[in-house]
């Protein structure tokens, strides 16, 4: 089973960690990591390494940051292995519930990253003009 580490600014990585398991149900091996505002880039580091490990039964991890160019990206993209863990940039729930419910299946971490990734954007609509009430 594919592991699972969120990591992102404030509290969004365990709140979005509660919206999954609200969703579908408590999950081994997934873990988040809340950045907050001064704390020191090898702290994070380290803690991330740590989480990584203890979610990785040897199918590997996929880290999910919550923006691109910020700094939980930044100390995720310095965590990257070939086969052993991928770093995925920008998540929302409809991703992360598909990478929960798929990860137990996957066989190749890189595929498994690039189908999440395509399930976020798949669920991202505005929503149709026939809806929005008329003034």
């Amino acid at each position: 089973m594919i592991g699972i580490v969120l990591i992102g600014h404030a509290c969004i990585a365990s709140e979005m960690l509660k919206a999954l398991e609200y969703v579908v149900g408590e999950q081994p091996l997934i873990d988040a990591i809340d950045v907050v505002t001064g704390q020191p880039p090898e702290q994070l580091s380290k803690a991330l390494e740590a989480r990584i490990r203890a979610c990785d039964i040897g199918d590997g991890v996929l880290v999910l940051a919550d923006m691109f160019g910020g700094t939980p990206c930044n100390v995720a993209m310095g965590t990257l292995a070939k086969g052993h863990v991928e770093v995925v940039s920008g998540f929302n729930l409809p991703l992360l519930v598909k990478a929960a419910t798929l990860r137990s299946s996957a066989n190749d971490l890189a595929a498994f990253a690039e189908q999440v990734v395509e399930a976020g954007r798949m669920y991202m609509r505005i929503a149709p003009h026939t809806t929005r009430v008329r003034s």
